[in-house]
């Protein structure tokens, strides 16, 4: 599994992610997530002025039902990061 090589477990424990996590997992820059926050794509509480608190179910929604506008990057993300997320086992 390319993800162990990296160094994730296999079982991730969290409910909740931040957007630095999301971001570190499928590979992609940090203001990528956060504008999906600000933009409302992706629900999530705000932990601090700059740091949001994602919670698993509405990364799955996000990922299920992504805005039309960037579907096809959505397609193009490693499917076995997103599962990683998710908590799906691959």
């Amino acid at each position: 599994m390319k993800l162990n090589s990296l160094g994730y477990s296999a079982h991730p424990t969290l409910d909740n992610y931040s957007c630095k996590e999301i971001a570190q997992v499928l590979q992609l820059n940090f203001s990528t997530v956060t504008r999906w926050v600000k933009r409302g794509w992706l629900k999530a509480t705000r932990r601090s002025a700059r740091h949001y608190q994602i919670r698993r179910w509405h990364l799955k929604q996000f990922f299920e039902n992504p805005p039309q506008s960037i579907k096809k990057r959505i397609a193009a993300l490693d499917v076995e990061a997103i599962n990683y997320l998710l908590g799906r086992k691959a």
